[in-house]
């Protein structure tokens, strides 16, 4: 941080110049400058490459099969067939299905486990493609679960290092629109596959293995920028101690060339690094005080599949097939479904900095539960008193649903971690929450075919029970983290254990400091300005130097 011409003596605070203040307010908007920033090339490049090479790709593989979900169980029947000589029951054919389906998110669970995965990401996934490519022509249905399974290890990699990089190398100011960026790479992939598996290009009985082949051509363009890419300046300095190699990367990721203010706060991570030892996932499970953090963290991310949203996504054929919509035009249903949630999650990048994550947690919950009572009063209207106007409830609620989860569940979980956790136990919480989320889009995916067909058009009814518990402890357990630090989150949970930190308190007294300083700066009346507050100025001094404390 720049020197103070303050002085160390904070009696000295009511006989200061007014050249005295004015210079403060100067280095108060130099501090302000470096911890804020705007997208700029780099930033964007960077940004858009990860969140393409390693979102997308889940996105892509979480909604490919659901328009070809006849093209593959008819190949699932034949591949049976000729292994066994015998027809598959229906019960059969559904668990083979369900299979397809939800190993995809076993291999997800393994690879969000291990940061180091997310390196053989592209390796994974192009392996995959290869299988994918290559079930039809050898007609083995274990070659399709092996390409589901190698895909998901690489993609849980993937969607684990994504948000947690996006939100490291984002300025403080638009870290919150940047975390959603991952989700809206996501929602874009399930676009895309949906595009793509119309009837008219990639989707036909001949051609879907292709189809699912194209997951790991998004990995061509991640491979092509990442050369260009700085590395996360949070990992060069805490990880590797490399400072300098930091600064470069801070200086072209704001396009800014003050940075130590934070390279300060760097450094203060990497200390706490050196004071503690490294924090596994055991580790963190034993300590107490993470307990509160650690179920918020998991349970919002346990809750964005327990909602029911991959109900719209894996099975959204069968829910419009009972809400009367013609089969031909089914597909194009699906695509719409997939178009406006991708609007939606681009509309919730302004919406999380402007509302803060806990309103629009609440609020997604709360328009979820009552779109998915909608959904379930018209199936049951349409099933039992052949209501068939109900049917354009239905999709309504249908599309609903969609909206409100896009635009709270669906983008906030992801980053959440991040907010919560200091730098030390973050990537071992992260990697927990990712696999409460991919453990809750298993369970859906294994059980809701069975759930369809004993709970019939009940079947969104354990998905109302799970809103409604998870709004409650939400709403009682969730602080808001917008505008507020780790730091912060750590001092309020108890989290922190004493390690030096830079709270939300310095930053509160440097506006308090600002606005006096800039009615003072801006007055041409030298004898008329507002004088400082001696405490303000006190407090300010104190933080500083505590901070200057903290880097010697």
């Amino acid at each position: 941080l720049p020197t103070l011409t303050l002085g160390e003596d904070s009696r000295l605070v009511s006989k200061l110049s007014v050249e005295e203040k004015d210079k403060t307010y100067e280095q108060y908007q130099e501090i302000k400058k470096e911890q804020t920033g705007n997208l700029n090339g780099v930033l964007a490049v960077s940004a858009f490459g990860i969140s393409l090479g390693l979102s997308l790709p889940h996105g892509f593989n979480t909604g490919v099969l659901n328009p070809q979900e006849l093209h593959v169980k008819e190949f699932l029947n034949d591949s049976y067939v000729e292994r066994f000589g015998d027809m598959p029951t229906r019960a059969s054919l559904e668990l083979m299905w369900s299979l397809v389906v939800s190993i995809y998110l076993i291999g997800g669970m393994a690879g969000s486990l291990s940061k180091k995965a997310a390196y053989v990401f592209l390796a994974f996934v192009a392996l995959s493609s290869v299988f994918y490519a290559l079930c039809k022509v050898a007609n083995s249905m274990e070659m399709l679960f092996l390409a589901r399974l190698i895909s998901g290890f690489g993609c849980g990699a993937g969607s684990g290092l994504s948000p947690l990089f996006l939100t490291e190398i984002a300025p403080v100011n638009i870290r919150g629109a940047m975390g959603v960026l991952h989700q809206l790479m996501l929602t874009v992939g399930i676009l895309v596959s949906q595009l793509l598996g119309l009837s008219q290009l990639l989707g036909q009985s001949d051609t879907w293995p292709y189809l699912c082949a194209l997951v790991s051509a998004p990995c061509l363009f991640c491979l092509a920028v990442v050369p260009f890419i700085p590395d996360s300046p949070r990992y060069l300095v805490v990880q590797l101690n490399d400072e300098n190699a930091a600064e470069k990367a801070l200086k072209k990721l704001r396009k800014n060339e003050h940075v130590s203010a934070a390279m300060l706060e760097l450094r203060m991570d990497r200390r706490r690094a050196e004071l503690q030892p490294p924090w596994t996932i055991g580790m963190i499970l034993k300590e107490k005080n993470f307990r509160l953090p650690l179920l918020l963290v998991v349970g919002v991310n346990l809750a964005q599949q327990l909602s029911g949203i991959n109900v719209a996504f894996y099975y959204s054929h069968n829910v419009l097939k009972r809400s009367g919509i013609p089969l031909d035009a089914i597909q194009y249903a699906v695509i719409a479904i997939g178009a406006i949630n991708v609007a939606m999650t681009g509309v919730s990048v302004a919406l999380v900095e402007k509302f803060g994550r806990k309103l629009l947690l609440l609020v997604s919950h709360v328009g979820m539960f009552i779109a998915a009572c909608l959904l379930t009063v018209a199936l049951n209207a349409m099933t039992h008193f052949d209501a068939d106007w109900m049917a354009y409830v239905a999709v309504i609620s249908l599309v609903s649903f969609v909206v409100m989860f896009a635009s709270g569940l669906g983008c906030i979980p992801q980053f959440l971690g991040s907010e919560l956790f200091l730098t030390g136990p973050r990537p071992a919480a992260m990697a927990l929450a990712a696999f409460g989320n991919w453990l809750g889009n298993l369970f859906v995916g294994l059980l809701f075919p069975f759930m369809a067909v004993f709970m019939g058009n009940w079947c969104f009814v354990p998905f109302l029970l799970c809103l409604a518990a998870s709004f409650v402890f939400l709403f009682i357990k969730l602080p808001e983290t917008k505008g507020r630090t780790p730091d912060d989150m750590a001092a309020l949970f108890g989290t922190d254990y004493g390690m030096p930190k830079i709270t939300s308190r310095s930053s509160n007294m440097l506006e308090v400091v600002s606005d006096h300083l800039v009615h003072m700066h801006n007055d041409e009346d030298t004898n008329n300005r507002m004088p400082v507050p001696d405490k303000a100025i006190k407090e300010y001094i104190a933080s500083q130097n505590s901070v200057r404390k903290v880097e010697v």
